[in-house]
């Protein structure tokens, strides 16, 4: 049984040439700099580079919220299809926003984590480099939902549990508890990936202890939670089965979703995907499994081991439980930004020869150089291309500014994709999410195949969407109904290989015999 105690870092030779405060420091300021570039983009290159539709649902909740009208993306219908804490800072301000900070502290958090797991200011530079100047870090954490405000209270939280000891005073542990608390806040499957570190605990620190994390954690989320139950009668935000809905509709099944997930996780340089990504996957796969094994022998410390464990259980939730592979790149960063930490844990989870740190550093230099040789010409000129896992389609304020002036007085519109068109929609101009990952009501309607009474109960005149969600509308049908929609309007902005189009809506629900 190997020792599940905290390891207490110790000095090695040529470990601490550089105290680790400045080494730290290095590596937050290297993230900030590589950042700073995204504040100079202005809002429409950050739409069409980093911005998914789901940043226009928070942004519209959060204006909703401030405007008094409560947790709705349309005004009308209430929902919590959201992640609460990322809202609750946006409700101040509610803008278009591309904070370097949230990213760049992650990338200190991670080196941090490495040193406190290893010892070693070498695998701390190392982690926190590769974080800085990574494709997928730079151009993920910026899109304006909670993915870096999530990592940086994911690895907050891991920070301070592999940094304490038993018999730590009390107050740690509720302090343990309230981060745990905010990163489930930040984003739900937190919860997910830290359960393997919760029961570390409980065995490394003392039942005690991690009792009052976990009552601290609870308080801390028990309103958020109850919020759903009052809104929607779930404890989970409803988004979770509205999107499973869309992921079974289109046809994903286990196996599919589970070989799109070893690509995705190869995605950590985006642009391999297609390419030489299986191999980057069953690199990063064994980056999580390894620890797992390494730590039998004393080779790496458990609570590696545990972070690594809720790595799989993260990864195996959303490839054969949720199966949402174009969200796959987003769902992934928690496990992205665990890695480099995991890999640090096994390198130097023993004090290791010179060859082997030499090899570290070499492998970080090569990482390191090939993000910035790929980030360059996108962070430059953000035009020119796009690093992204899956390239999912980008310019959706751009689509909205161009097709909403296409909509008569008075119109009613729907759509699946209807964050952006909500968001930059005109005063008086209701648009209603027909997806449900912010409208229950809707998500219910196309599950149970109720489109045509939804539209017709819902007021719906005007419809706009990419052909596919067109398409997938129309296969939901209520039985014997007929729902025809009419394009007057072909938006002019191209989004990836979709075009969004403009119809009107006739929706006659009689059963036909």
């Amino acid at each position: 049984m190997p020792d599940l105690s905290p390891p207490m870092p110790q000095p090695r030779v040529g470990a601490r040439a550089v105290p680790a405060g400045a080494v730290l420091a290095a590596v937050t300021l290297a993230a900030l700099i590589l950042r700073l570039p995204l504040l100079l983009w202005g809002a429409d290159a950050l739409d069409r580079q980093v911005f998914p539709d789901d940043t226009y649902y928070v942004l519209s909740i959060a204006r909703n919220i401030a405007a008094g009208l409560g947790p709705t993306a349309d005004g009308t219908v209430p929902t919590t299809g959201f992640q609460p804490l990322i809202v609750a800072l946006l409700v101040p301000i509610f803008r278009l926003t591309a904070d370097p900070v949230l990213p760049a502290l992650a990338a200190g958090l991670a080196a941090r984590l490495a040193l406190a797991l290893t010892g070693s200011c070498l695998a701390a530079a190392g982690v926190g480099l590769v974080l800085a100047t990574g494709p997928v870090f730079a151009l993920t954490h910026p899109n304006g939902l909670e993915t870096a405000l999530a990592a940086a209270a994911l690895l907050a939280t891991a920070v301070v549990l592999a940094e304490t000891r038993p018999g730590a005073p009390m107050r740690r542990f509720f302090g343990i508890g309230g981060l745990a608390g905010l990163a489930v806040l930040a984003r739900v499957d937190a919860a997910v990936l830290l359960a393997p570190a919760g029961i570390w605990a409980v065995r490394a620190l003392g039942w005690r202890g991690a009792g009052r994390a976990a009552l601290t954690a609870f308080a801390v989320i028990a309103p958020w939670v109850g919020v759903c139950l009052w809104l929607t009668g779930n404890p989970l935000p409803e988004s979770g089965v509205a999107v499973a809905t869309l992921a079974a509709a289109d046809g994903f099944d286990g196996w599919m979703t589970f070989t799109m997930g070893v690509l995705a996780l190869g995605g950590v340089w985006p642009d391999a995907v297609f390419g030489w990504a299986p191999m980057a996957g069953i690199a990063v796969a064994a980056a999580i499994l390894l620890p797992l094994l390494a730590v039998r022998r004393g080779h790496c410390a458990p609570l590696a081991a545990a972070l690594a464990l809720g790595c799989l259980a993260l990864f195996l939730a959303y490839t054969l439980g949720l199966g949402a592979v174009w969200f796959f790149e987003r769902y992934f960063s928690p496990i992205h930004c665990l890695v480099p930490v995991l890999a640090a844990a096994l390198v130097f989870g023993r004090s290791p020869p010179l060859a082997v740190r030499v090899l570290w550093g070499l492998a970080v230099l090569a990482l390191c150089g090939f993000g910035l040789w790929r980030l360059a010409p996108v962070l430059s000129d953000p035009g020119t291309e796009r690093l992204h896992a899956f390239a999912p389609p980008s310019g959706y304020g751009e689509m909205a500014r161009d097709l909403l002036p296409e909509l008569p007085p008075g119109a009613t519109l729907g759509a699946l994709q209807s964050g952006a068109l909500g968001y930059f929609a005109p005063p008086g101009l209701r648009v209603v999410n027909l997806d449900g990952v912010v409208n229950g009501p809707a998500a219910a309607a196309l599950r149970e195949g109720r489109v045509c009474t939804y539209l017709k109960a819902a007021g719906i005149t005007h419809f706009a969407d990419w052909d596919l969600n067109r398409a997938l509308l129309l296969r939901r049908v209520d039985p014997g109904a007929a729902v025809v929609l009419d394009p007057l309007y072909r938006s002019a902005v191209a989004q990836g290989r979709h075009r969004v189009t403009l119809y009107s809506v006739t929706a006659d629900c009689t059963p036909r015999p």
